[in-house]
């Protein structure tokens, strides 16, 4: 049995257009046919017009929308996983290190700081090109949620997937998240390696320090940059209840979250990167992402498990559409005694 999966699935729907294209020739057609009963009956009129055809306009808006349907089958790019082969580009490792305390969940930021960085991870990552790309979620202690990878649809759905409520020992552990990113770079790979941090800065645990841990990926060639989310005068955080209630601390006090700059720019600094402060309008993420893009280039290797078939149905759209551009609305008069496509 064929396991045909397409790598760009959004595109099909526009086969939607098929239907819809054919429905409007049919009512086309319905609207020649009564304009012609209007001027007089069609046995008289048929022998005036020795050239017309029913059949070919219906035949070439036929071959018109098959050429469309495969030319959208082929942007979707249908491929079957019966091939394995090496692929070497240039490009970087790229690990990020993400922040899901609940302090995350302040709505400072729209809708709040973690899917506004969740937003802006998952339209960065559509833009990458050769680069290998992994992700760490850290709260109270840090776990990998991605390896690094090409494969960076998958690592989209696992982005989306994240929320504050996947590691229940609360904190912001700062160093720990530093110390994992940088144990999870390929050893062998001599590109470029970046680690950027996406937290409000507040560092609740003392050890590892967060700035003797960005130092020492520095020294093993690893670059920290630190994107700060949130404000610094500081805002409430709702409950992950869903209700209007803000979280308060064991004595009943309101929690107030503030973004913590000096600590980010402390760290960014230790690492040999820079700080960004992000906004509704600015991530931060595109910046870092073009100063990632000056560092030294290298070989990336990642492997393709599937055969891509998008030559199929793009050489079938061709076909249809040159048998179209053939196919005229008239007869040809060489042929109109054979009565072919009357």
């Amino acid at each position: 049995m064929f396991d045909i999966q397409f790598a760009n699935k959004e595109y099909l729907y526009g086969l939607i257009a098929v239907p819809v294209l054919a429905a409007l020739f049919l009512l086309y057609l319905a609207k020649r046919k009564r304009d012609m009963q209007k001027i007089g009956n069609s046995a008289i009129l048929r022998p005036l017009m020795p050239e017309y055809s029913k059949a070919r306009p219906i035949i070439r808006f036929a071959l018109l929308i098959v050429a469309l349907a495969f030319v959208i089958i082929a942007a979707a790019r249908p491929r079957m996983g019966s091939k394995l082969s090496e692929v070497k580009t240039q490009g970087s490792e790229i690990m990020i290190l993400l922040d899901i305390s609940n302090s995350m969940r302040a709505t400072d930021m729209y809708p709040n700081r973690l899917e506004n960085t969740k937003n802006a991870i998952s339209n960065l990552v559509k833009k990458l090109s050769g680069d290998k790309i992994g992700l760490v979620i850290f709260a109270g202690t840090a776990f990998v949620q991605v390896p690094l990878t090409s494969d960076l649809q998958a690592t989209d759905i696992f982005v989306q997937s994240v929320s504050c409520d996947m590691i229940s020992e609360q904190g912001t552990a700062l160093g720990e998240a530093i110390n994992l990113g940088a144990r999870s770079f390929s050893t062998e790979s001599e590109t470029s390696k970046a680690m950027i941090l996406i937290t409000d800065g507040e560092n609740h645990e003392a050890n590892p320090d967060p700035i003797a841990a960005a130092k020492n990926a520095l020294d093993k060639g690893i670059v920290t940059f630190t994107i700060g989310m949130g404000s610094p005068r500081g805002t409430t955080i709702p409950k992950s209840d869903g209700s209007s209630e803000m979280m308060r601390d064991k004595d009943g006090n309101i929690v107030i979250t503030k973004l913590d700059e000096k600590s980010l720019i402390e760290i960014a600094n230790a690492g040999g990167g820079s700080y960004a402060m992000a906004t509704n309008g600015d991530s931060g993420l595109k910046a870092i992402y073009e100063q990632i893009g000056k560092m030294k280039k290298g070989d990336i290797l990642s492997y393709s498990e599937y055969d891509e078939k998008y030559a199929v149905p793009t050489i079938l759209a061709l076909v249809f559409f040159i048998a179209a551009c053939f196919t005229l609305q008239r007869k040809n008069r060489w042929i109109n005694k054979l009565g072919i496509f009357d």
